[in-house]
């Protein structure tokens, strides 16, 4: 299947398209990098009509740190909304016959959730640290049923938690979040540091999907997308999360740093717990097996190893 990935030169990108590429797919990865602007539309509508792609992965996006997301709300609210309308739009007149597959950040479940079941998706805001970015994860949602039920579009969305994994930004306001601790980690290790300073306090519980792992659940979506399963939006969810002071131990352990960790309190931990039931995801992927989270780490901190100095 030919596979056009938006963001493909990005962190979830790469991963996808490797995936993707070491399968029976054709993935053209395509991104700012190479010029295209999906806030433009007439410059959307050409990329989908030059690739004529079956299939659509889109996973650009503007996002970043907590404190990103809050000091450029307004920026990362108006583009991201744009970007989706012009794919959502682009993808139907053009290619009425493909189909789009989308992650949904867990970041648009409400905040005062304490386990992220799918029913519960839109019962409560989103939690304020995130509500720029986390507001527009919720209209994908929106925009499905709405092209569904106008147009007879199809795409398939899936509820997904904080990703980790190779080929993601060095820069710790633009990585993403567990990335960003590894990668501050590995620094500090080479330069001899003394201190690791981490955002917050450490009580935020948090549950981490392997980038290469999403890979895997886009190729058995496109491999089986007519299937009645895909007609509703479910959790990629393990069902177990840990704190970020214990995780951090964890970046400690496997990196090899002996500094002191120093939290920094001042800085936002988000909603206090992001958890994801997964009970439906099991009786799609009844026998997917997930990256074993230290082994994971390991592989990440490998990556930042290779890409020092940065």
């Amino acid at each position: 299947m030919k596979v056009l990935v938006l963001g493909g030169r990005g962190f979830v990108g790469s991963n996808v398209v490797e995936t993707l590429r070491n399968s029976d797919h054709e993935a053209t990865p395509i991104s700012k990098r190479d010029g295209l602007d999906l806030t433009d539309y007439e410059a959307t509508r050409a990329t989908f009509e030059k690739h004529a792609p079956e299939a659509i992965v889109n996973v650009a996006a503007n996002v970043g740190s907590l404190n990103y997301v809050t000091e450029q709300a307004a920026t990362v609210f108006d583009q991201n909304m744009r970007m989706l309308l012009n794919v959502f739009r682009a993808a139907q007149e053009v290619l009425p016959d493909s189909v789009l597959v989308t992650p949904i950040a867990n970041c648009g479940y409400p905040g005062n959730l304490v386990n992220y079941v799918e029913d519960k998706f839109w019962e409560g805001k989103v939690h304020q640290s995130v509500l720029s970015y986390g507001s527009t994860r919720r209209m994908i949602d929106v925009l499905s049923e709405c092209y569904l039920m106008q147009h007879g579009y199809k795409s398939v969305n899936f509820f997904v938690p904080n990703m980790y994994g190779p080929h993601d930004s060095t820069d710790p306001n633009k990585a993403h979040a567990l990335n960003a601790l590894i990668s501050k980690t590995v620094k500090a290790k080479r330069e001899g540091k003394n201190e690791l300073e981490v955002w917050g306090s450490g009580v935020a519980i948090r549950e981490w999907l392997y980038a290469a792992d999403f890979g895997r659940i886009v190729k058995l979506a496109l491999d089986t997308h007519e299937d009645n399963v895909f007609n509703e939006t479910f959790n990629v969810a393990q069902n177990s999360g840990l704190s970020v002071r214990n995780l951090v131990e964890i970046i400690v352990e496997e990196s090899g740093f002996e500094g002191e960790i120093v939290w920094n309190r001042n800085m936002p931990d988000g909603a206090p717990r992001k958890v994801m039931d997964d009970a439906r995801f099991r009786k799609v992927f009844p026998d997917f097996e997930f990256m074993d989270f230290r082994e994971g780490i390991r592989a990440t901190s490998r990556y930042y190893e290779s890409v020092y100095p940065y």
